[in-house]
């Protein structure tokens, strides 16, 4: 991955990825908790080499992104989409999420259905039903959530347990994920975040059956905090067209942790894109 541009949306410098040919379809890559957009660095190359720009923002908060000034909660993480993809005059976009990204990203989908020319969800529950995994929990209650995130800012204890969790992780994916623990401002970000999440709030946004183009949908076989039943129940519920691919012997953070047998899964998707027609004149 080439290096981070930044760009001024609202007063808050973003941080983020842009790679390819300007006038390429766009692909819009969203990152999840605790996470940036280096989650995409073994993706990006062969997306780029089919023809496509990928864009991949550090969300406000993550990464090398200044945090919101206001509430770092859902409804403001959906709007900060809509500012971003306005800023870089993004009409239409091939997206691509993962965890939070996907209850942000989809979200922003089923009010832009026209504005999706495919989709990849990795690891990310949009339907009613999920049940918050231990430390989500932990996180939503006030106090409690507060003691954890002290906890968890002890960066050496923290690299310990992201790298037996994911054992192939590189220093520098490391250092860039851990940016979200450094401050407890920077903490609070999470917090705010899963304590806006309300499960109601999904209940008006289940329209994206409405998406008829190409998608895809991956999940790590071992993910402790979703499990991969729920590949096939969005794509029951949601997208019966969609490709179910489970990723056998990874966790939650697939691009990271398999990227030799993800990014083939991705490359074919975009494959398919091709094949379709769906290549997007800007």
């Amino acid at each position: 991955m080439a290096n981070k541009k930044s760009i001024k949306i609202d007063d808050l410098n973003i941080s983020y990825v842009d790679e390819g040919e300007q006038g390429a379809p766009p692909v819009l890559l969203i990152h999840g908790v605790p996470e940036s957009s280096m989650l995409w660095k073994h993706l990006i190359p062969g997306i780029v080499s089919q023809g496509f720009r990928t864009i991949a923002p550090d969300l406000p908060g993550f990464g090398q992104s200044d945090r919101f000034q206001t509430l770092s909660s859902w409804a403001n993480y959906v709007q900060f989409i809509n500012r971003f993809t306005e800023e870089l005059k993004l009409e239409k976009v091939h997206l691509i999420v993962h965890d939070w990204g996907g209850l942000i990203g989809l979200r922003w989908a089923c009010d832009h259905v026209e504005k999706i020319g495919s989709l990849i969800i990795s690891d990310s529950s949009f339907i009613p039903g999920y049940r918050w995994h231990p430390i989500a929990r932990k996180w939503r209650t006030p106090e409690v959530g507060e003691q954890v995130m002290e906890m968890m800012a002890d960066k050496e204890q923290w690299f310990t347990n992201m790298k037996k969790e994911v054992p192939s992780i590189e220093e520098e994916v490391l250092e860039d994920f851990y940016s979200i623990y450094q401050s407890e401002d920077s903490r609070r970000v999470i917090l705010d975040l899963y304590r806006s999440a309300n499960p109601e709030l999904l209940e008006p946004y289940q329209k994206l059956s409405a998406i008829k183009n190409p998608v895809t949908i991956l999940w790590g076989e071992n993910d402790p905090y979703i499990h991969y039943e729920f590949a096939y129940k969005m794509r029951d519920r949601q997208y019966p067209h969609a490709a179910v691919h489970i990723i056998p012997d990874a966790g939650h953070f697939i691009h990271i942790e398999a990227p030799q047998k993800v990014v083939p899964l991705v490359n074919e998707h975009f494959q398919t894109v091709k094949n379709n027609g769906q290549k997007m004149i800007q």
